[in-house]
């Protein structure tokens, strides 16, 4: 499904630029696509642009970023945790390749990662697997990053649909929400886009390891920190410095280490 010409011409009368957004609302686990918002925790639109305005079934509405990285809403996507406990839990094996995909952007279903800017997975242990009622307010760790390939590309930028990793051999067995943050940095003070949510996965495995390097949302980041508040020459947006000048290799991002379960 796509949406028609006449109703992005109507969003864009209230927000310009609105349509240049996405969700994540489909889990891969080996390459096999979940349907839309089974595995992965729901969110809420983002008023004014209301479901009247599109057609049955779209999450258009949906697609419109975080700007407050000290909001709840930045743990799992906007009011995630009321759709907690119709969401199921998928089973992972610990080593697999697992992955999200980008359910809806600005053109309609199975679209792309709109914005330039890096991408990071966090695992979060339900307490007591408990995970219906987890809302995600304890320890992540980081197991995954997207970054740039060179100084003027990032891995997820342009055009990729997916992006698909693997769940480290040794993280132990047990229920997590599994988070994706896909992020435009910014030089422009206090403001950045966040692309934020979060499945529901049981991880089967020996397990073994001992995860470190933790992280919580919010209380981790702060919008003055290198990696979300960067240089301008690591901002990939509207030709603000000319591409021989761009360093995007020098970007780190925010957070703490990669654990690989070494």
């Amino acid at each position: 499904m796509k949406l028609s010409a006449a109703v992005l011409t109507g969003v864009a009368v209230f927000a310009s630029g609105v349509a240049a957004h996405q969700v994540h609302g489909m889990l891969l686990v080996n390459g096999t696509e979940s349907p839309r918002w089974k595995y992965v925790r729901d969110v809420a639109s983002q008023w004014p642009y209301g479901p009247w305005d599109y057609p049955e079934g779209s999450d258009f509405p949906k697609t419109p970023p975080q700007t407050d990285i000290y909001s709840t809403n930045i743990t799992c996507g906007r009011l995630a945790f009321a759709s907690a406990a119709t969401t199921e839990t998928a089973d992972v094996l610990a080593g697999s390749e697992v992955g999200f995909r980008v359910s809806w952007d600005g053109d309609g279903e199975y679209g792309v990662f709109w914005h330039q800017g890096p991408a990071q997975i966090y695992l979060s242990r339900a307490p007591n697997d408990d995970i219906t009622n987890y809302a995600g307010d304890g320890d992540w760790f980081k197991i995954a990053y997207a970054g740039p390939v060179n100084n003027n590309k990032w891995l997820l930028w342009p055009n990729e649909h997916e992006w698909n990793f693997t769940i480290p051999k040794t993280t132990p067995p047990g229920k997590y929400l599994m988070r994706i943050e896909q992020f435009m940095a910014t030089y422009v003070p206090d403001y950045t886009q966040w692309y934020v949510n979060c499945a529901q996965i049981n991880i089967i495995g020996p397990g073994g390891g001992t995860p470190t390097g933790f992280a919580r949302f919010p209380g981790t980041y702060d919008n003055k920190d290198p990696g979300i508040f960067v240089p301008k020459n690591q901002w990939v947006n509207g030709g603000a410095v000319p591409d021989d000048e761009m360093r995007l290799l020098e970007y780190k991002a925010p957070g703490p280490a990669v654990w690989t379960g070494e």
